[in-house]
């Protein structure tokens, strides 16, 4: 109960806080850094390790004990499949997740793709997250194409956006 409580909550302040700064489509990403793994300081990753180097960016923000988040993986794999590696990478980041939980979990629903797992907060309060999952994807510059994506969208969309960046 304690953690649906915090998590409504910390909800509720990303909105309160971010709503009227919520990066939209057309913008630049905004970077973040943190560090993956507390015990093991080369631990860091940054998003911009990711997004704006060349590839359309599919961005799954999601969490180990969400239940829509688990049911847009076949989705992400789906598109994971589909897409050409050459033009588009697909990436998962979890958020509001201990550590251990996303990293079974991305085992057992067989997550291949990039990940930065631990990112906590940060990414949420950055993008304006007021529930996971939530996908955005990135032009090959990083700008936002899209936000909000769910099921066959992700695929149809980003295959649209190849077409376009790609011609």
């Amino acid at each position: 109960m304690k953690k649906i409580f915090f998590l409504i909550a910390t909800i509720f302040a990303t909105t309160i806080s971010f709503g009227q700064n919520i990066p939209t489509e057309g913008s630049m990403f905004i970077d973040f850094t943190i560090q993956e793994n507390p015990d093991d300081a080369n631990s860091i990753v940054s998003f911009s390790k990711y997004v704006g180097k060349g590839k359309i960016t599919i961005v799954d923000f999601w969490a180990s004990w969400c239940g829509p988040c688990r049911k847009e993986i076949p989705y992400i794999k789906k598109a994971y499949d589909a897409l050409p590696k050459d033009k588009v990478t697909v990436l998962s980041v979890a958020v509001y997740d201990k550590l251990e939980y996303t990293l079974a979990a991305a085992k057992e629903l067989n997550i291949t793709w990039e990940q930065i797992v631990n990112a906590g907060q940060v990414p949420v309060k950055l993008y304006g997250i007021t529930g996971v999952p939530h996908i955005i994807v990135f032009a090959p510059d990083g700008k936002i194409l899209k936000r909000g994506l769910r099921g066959d969208d992700i695929l149809s969309y980003t295959q649209t956006a190849v077409k376009e960046y790609f011609k």
